[in-house]
């Protein structure tokens, strides 16, 4: 009896396995769009087509790298006001000395 339990839940196991593989892997499918029948083909605005900047965004330098973030530290030296002194350990502050 042990047996043909185990078999039936090894089986649905496996059929759930593989309903969830085949799902995943659908749902990453793009060509699947062209088999949907109630898909509407969409039509173009009659008109010609014009550039709106046909010699490029003005302000934008293509050339140039892009600016660093406001809030990115990269490149910057620490400061070593605030660096934690050499023979300090754990990342608490020190203690101040108490009141007198």
């Amino acid at each position: 009896m042990a047996s043909t339990s185990s078999r039936q839940l090894l089986r649905r196991l496996l059929l759930v396995a593989l309903v969830g593989s085949t799902a995943l892997t659908v749902a990453g499918c793009e060509s699947l769009d062209k088999l949907n029948p109630f898909a509407e083909k969409e039509k173009k605005l009659p008109g010609t087509r014009v550039p709106v900047f046909p010699e490029g965004v003005p302000g934008v330098d293509y050339n140039a790298a892009p600016p660093q973030p406001a809030n990115s530290a990269y490149g910057l030296a620490p400061d070593p006001s605030t660096a934690p002194p050499a023979g300090a350990q754990g990342t608490a502050p020190a203690a101040s000395p108490p009141p007198e």
